[in-house]
């Protein structure tokens, strides 16, 4: 049999996560682990969960809390590392808030057991707001779309940073996950679910099956959509969110050209076109900004992120 974990950051999810648990537990294939990291929450969220587990004689899980605050990206980060310590070959990521269907992980599981090429799998969902005055998805977060007639699709390249589906719909296989850990460093603050789609689509291993398995509830502290850099944001909030993308580019392409891939050389050209954007905002260099828009045009994503860089290039 498949060993599986699911694998649970939390922080302040007192009141939201007993619904989870509830479906995680009711799994019509129940994992063989599940993995606490509680970011260091200021509510009851450790102790419910402490007493959840006991109320249900829970085996196998398993809470682990942060010295420190590191934030969600990086506690799933460490949740990754955690997964490694322990004798299973697929992970699924969990938020605390959301629903899954009771054959969410048997649906995947089997699936992925029958296609050993499959190292990612993420699969479709519904989104359900929790009350009208919530607001919708940002019309600028949109899911992609795979073609529903098939049972599963394959992910096309994707160099850019954004994902196919939210992360708690992923499961990976063991050598995925090592060889993601392997290269991401603690300091590069990189959104997990981004991280693995974009590699797994590019190491050819990605896929998504095409059937809802959970409930993406909307609330007011939904972290999913939130823009962290705005116009009003200080230099080092752009600084730092290139730095994020230093080392989603840096961490691509070591996998990438461990495995000997053919994406290998594109993704190093981009790491080293982040890597001097961000030595020119960091050091304040007005006129080689400028230079760099004009040399490295093709690298942008978009004009918006040369326009931002042009803002920013004004701010001290």
């Amino acid at each position: 049999m498949t060993t599986t974990a699911v694998l649970v950051a939390t922080y302040n999810g007192e009141r939201l996560l007993k619904r989870q648990l509830d479906t995680i537990r009711k799994q019509d294939l129940a994992p063989d682990f599940v993995l606490f990291r509680d970011d260091c929450s200021t509510d009851n969220t450790v102790e419910f969960l402490k007493t959840y587990i006991e109320k249900y004689k829970l085996t196998n899980w398993i809470v682990k809390v942060n010295e420190k605050n590191m934030g969600w990206r990086l506690n799933f980060r460490q949740l990754l590392v955690d997964s490694l310590e322990h004798d299973i070959e697929i992970a699924f990521f969990s938020d605390q808030d959301n629903i899954w269907y009771s054959d969410k992980n048997l649906r995947q599981v089997r699936l992925m057991e029958r296609h050993p090429e499959i190292e990612v799998l993420s699969a479709d969902i519904e989104v359900k707001k929790v009350s009208e005055d919530v607001a919708d998805l940002p019309t600028w977060f949109k899911y992609f779309e795979f073609d529903k007639h098939q049972e599963f699709s394959k992910y096309p390249p994707r160099f850019a940073y954004s994902s196919y589906r939210v992360g708690w719909v992923v499961g990976m296989r063991r050598r995925f996950i090592a060889d993601v850990v392997k290269y991401w460093k603690p300091e590069y603050n990189i959104t997990h679910d981004v991280l693995v789609a974009a590699l797994s689509s590019l190491t050819e291993t990605g896929y998504n099956l095409n059937r809802v398995v959970g409930t993406h509830l909307l609330h007011d502290r939904n972290a999913t959509g939130e823009r962290l850099l705005t116009i009003k944001s200080s230099k080092r909030v752009h600084v730092d969110e290139l730095y994020k993308f230093v080392g989603f580019y840096d961490v691509l392409y070591q996998v990438l050209r461990a495995r000997g891939s053919q994406y290998a050389p594109k993704a190093k050209a981009y790491h080293n076109f982040y890597v001097k954007r961000h030595a020119l905002a960091r050091d304040n260099k007005f006129f080689g900004v400028f230079g760099q828009i004009v040399k490295d045009w093709k690298y942008y994503d978009s004009m918006s992120g040369r326009l931002r860089d042009v803002l920013f290039a004004f701010k001290k």
